[in-house]
Formats: C-alpha cells, sequence, structure tokens
C-alpha cells in the first residue's frame, strides 16, 4: 500500500503523458525520416544524408548558427545574471523587512505570462525608431534619437531579439532563484560577515555555491528555449542573418515540396544542440552536487 500511495500521482497522469509522449516522439521520428529524404507524397524514397550535407556546406546556415547561439548565449548570461542581482537585492529587502513577499511578487510573476508574440509588440511600439522612447527623447532634445533607435530592431546586431529576451526571460530566472534563496539560511552568510568578510564576498563564497544548482538548470531551460523559439526573431529580427527556427519555417513554407527535407533537417539540427545543452548541463549540475556531497 506504501508504494502504490508512493507512485498514486505519477499513475495518475500516466494516460496525459503518455499521450503527450505518444505524439511528442512520432512527431520527432516523423521530421526525422523527411529530413533524410523519405518523402514518398511527392516520389522522394530513398534515404540519404545528402540534405545534411547541403545545410552545413551552406554559408547562409553557418551564419544563422553562429548567430542562433551569439542571440541566444548573450540574452541567458545576461538574463541570469539580472535575475541573480535582482533576487538578491529583493530578499534583501524582505530580510529587512522594508518589504514584503506578496507586494513584490507581482513585479516579476506579470511578465512571465505574457505570450512572446506580445513582446514583440511591445518591443515594436517602444523600441523602434518611431517608437515611444524614440519620440520621448526627440522630445527633450535628443535630436539623433531616431537613428539610435534605428539599430535597436530589425537589426543585424540582434539588439531587439536580446532585449526582448532579457525583458521576458529575467523574470523567470528571478523567480526560480528567489524561491531558493527565501529558503536558505542567511545564518552562514552573517557569520562570515561577522568574522570580517564583506558582503559581496561573502554572497560570492556561501550563497552562490548554493544557488549553483538551480542557476545551472535555469540557464539551461532559458538557453535552450530561446535557441529553438521563434516569434521573436521572426518578428523583430533582419532580413540577414536569420536565426536556425525562422530559417527552418522559410524553407518549410517553400512552395517547392523538394525542399522540405532542408526544412526537416534544420529541424533536427535545432534539436541536436538543445539536447547537448541540456546533457551538457546537467553533467555540470551533477558534477556540482557530487562535488559537494565529497567536500562534506
Amino acid at each position: 500500500m506504501a508504494k502504490i500511495r508512493r507512485y498514486k500521482a505519477y499513475l495518475e497522469i500516466l494516460p496525459v503523458v503518455s499521450i503527450l509522449l505518444f505524439v511528442f516522439v512520432v512527431g520527432i521520428f516523423g521530421a526525422f525520416i523527411q529530413s533524410l529524404g523519405y518523402f514518398p507524397i511527392i516520389g522522394m524514397k530513398e534515404l540519404s544524408f545528402k540534405f545534411y550535407l547541403e545545410i552545413f556546406k551552406d554559408t547562409n546556415f553557418l551564419k544563422s548558427l553562429f548567430f542562433t547561439l551569439y542571440i541566444t548565449a548573450i540574452s541567458s548570461i545576461v538574463s541570469v545574471s539580472l535575475g541573480i542581482l535582482i533576487a538578491r537585492a529583493i530578499t534583501e529587502l524582505e530580510n529587512n523587512n522594508i518589504v514584503k513577499n506578496k507586494k513584490i511578487d507581482i513585479f516579476y510573476k506579470v511578465p512571465i505570462v505574457v505570450p512572446h508574440i506580445a513582446v514583440a509588440l511591445f518591443a515594436i511600439t517602444f523600441l523602434s525608431d518611431s517608437g515611444v522612447l524614440a519620440r520621448i527623447l526627440h522630445a527633450i532634445g535628443f535630436e539623433n534619437a531616431q537613428k539610435i533607435f534605428s539599430n535597436v530592431l530589425f537589426s543585424s546586431s540582434g539588439a531587439g531579439i536580446i532585449l526582448s529576451y532579457i525583458w521576458k526571460e529575467t523574470p523567470y530566472v528571478l523567480l526560480s532563484t528567489l524561491s531558493i534563496l527565501r529558503k536558505i539560511s542567511i545564518n552562514h552568510e552573517m557569520a562570515a560577515r561577522n568574522l570580517g568578510a564583506s558582503r559581496m564576498y561573502a554572497f560570492f563564497k556561501i550563497t552562490l555555491p548554493m544557488l549553483l544548482p538551480t542557476i545551472i538548470s535555469t540557464f539551461t531551460i532559458v538557453f535552450s528555449f530561446s535557441f529553438g523559439s521563434y516569434e521573436i526573431p521572426m518578428l523583430l529580427g533582419s532580413t540577414v542573418p536569420k536565426t536556425l527556427p525562422v530559417q527552418a519555417f522559410i524553407e518549410y513554407q517553400n512552395p517547392m515540396l523538394t525542399d522540405r527535407p532542408l526544412a526537416m533537417a534544420i529541424n533536427m539540427i535545432i534539436i541536436f544542440f538543445c539536447l547537448v545543452f541540456v546533457l551538457l548541463f546537467n553533467y555540470v549540475i551533477k558534477s556540482l552536487i557530487l562535488g559537494r556531497k565529497v567536500g562534506k
């Protein structure tokens, strides 16, 4: 009976999870088969890796790959860093009874529920060369405000995409980190500060190591999601280069069905990179946890 109660929750969600896994696995398998050139509807029945070879020989694909890695890495690193710093500041305010949990939580929970398409529309409204911020700066005396904001959206630097990802992802990192910081006792850090350690030194040497598994797991989720997301890059990205998800979407919409395997091959490459990132970061998390246990 004890074992049944232990696994009761898993048994209750098993039917729904089984259906989702079936759809997920079948979808990935179908995409993989098409990426190998098997598309019998139009008479393509031979399996080969020629579409993968064709992709990696294309300089535009390599530019898209590096551009995707660039905007994903920058936005993820900045989001995680900001999330940790803001979470630390909030816990300091709460420990000093300056603010209360419920009053501060609403400010970072609202962006989490905002869809990425809405974030892109907000970015166009506020960050475009004719947006709200450009008009405000021009009104207060900045004559080149329009020129400054013309390099934010739809530029090859990906600044608009990065800023949108940061605005969307930082609250998620903040939510994950803040929940851990509120549970961690501050006695260890206070003891170090009483012994002469500075506030920053005590945080980086005592509190931050406790947060590392959460930080890396959150970074993994944020990085993988940004790498495979296409809404914001589609709406705010430049013509060249494009991110991999946008490139795959364009190839999928190509009226020439013979190019469909190219789109599926790009999708499989995206899945492969995300899987590698997850396994790599998961290995790092396990190494940190095992190292901490050995240290104890």
